[in-house]
C-alpha cells in the first residue's frame, strides 16, 4: 500500500517523451511512494517509452519529469541478450548488479549456472531477481523498481517464482511495471492503470 507522503516518487506534468522527436505526451501524472502500478494499453502507446527516459535512455523534449531526490531505480529491461559463449554465473550477475540474491530456492539453485546454459525462462527470473533485490539496503520509500515486461519469456516452471518474488518486495517499495499479461498483474497483485487515462494537457 502506498506510504503517506506529501509528495510522489515520480511526477510529471504535460511532458512530451521520445527519442529525436517527442511520441508520446502531454503526459500527466504522479506515482505515489510506495504504490504498486501496472501502466497497461496497447502495444506503441509508450510504456516502455515511459521507463526509458525515467532511466535516461530517452528524452523529455518538453514539460516537466522529476523523480523525487532520494529516489534509486531498479530496472528489469525488456530485453536482454545474452552473448555466446558468455562465461558468467548467476554469482557474477548478481556482483555486476550491486544485488544480493534472494533466498528463494529457484534462483539459488541457478546461482552456479553459467548464464548462456540457462534456459529463457531461468535467465528472465534471474534478472528479474536481481532488478528486484538491486538497493535493497535503502529504505525502501527510496527504491523505485521498474519491470518492463516481466512475464515475457517465463515458463510455466518459473512463472510462479516470479510473482513471489514480485509479491514479496518490501512494503513502502515502489514498483512500477509494464505487462500485457491480465493473469501475472492479477496473481502480483498490481494497480492497472491505463496510460491513455494520462495523456492530457495538464
Amino acid at each position: 500500500m502506498p506510504t503517506e507522503s506529501s509528495s510522489p516518487i515520480l511526477h510529471t506534468r504535460a511532458a512530451y517523451l521520445g527519442f529525436d522527436r517527442p511520441v508520446l505526451g502531454p503526459l500527466t501524472l504522479d506515482v505515489p511512494i510506495g504504490s504498486r502500478w501496472a501502466l497497461t494499453g496497447p502495444n506503441g502507446i509508450g510504456k516502455s517509452l515511459l521507463l526509458k527516459a525515467l532511466t535516461g535512455q530517452a528524452r523529455v523534449h518538453h514539460g516537466h519529469l522529476e523523480l523525487a531526490p532520494q529516489a534509486r531505480i531498479s530496472l528489469l529491461a525488456q530485453d536482454h541478450p545474452r552473448r555466446q559463449p558468455w562465461p558468467l554465473s548467476g554469482h557474477d550477475w548478481f556482483r555486476a548488479m550491486g544485488a544480493h540474491p534472494p533466498e528463494q530456492a529457484r534462483v539459488r539453485a541457478l546461482m552456479d549456472r553459467r548464464l548462456d546454459r540457462l534456459s529463457g525462462g531461468q535467465w528472465q527470473l534471474l534478472r528479474l531477481a536481481a532488478a528486484l533485490a538491486s538497493h535493497a539496503a535503502r529504505p525502501p520509500a527510496q527504491r523505485l523498481v521498474l519491470l518492463d515486461e516481466p512475464a515475457n519469456h517465463l515458463d510455466a516452471e518459473v512463472r510462479h517464482d516470479a510473482i513471489e518474488l514480485i509479491t514479496s518486495l518490501p512494503g513502502g517499495t515502489t514498483l512500477l511495471m509494464t505487462s500485457h499479461d491480465d493473469d501475472f498483474l492479477e496473481a502480483a497483485g498490481v494497480e492497472r492503470h491505463p496510460l491513455t487515462e494520462y495523456i492530457h494537457a495538464g
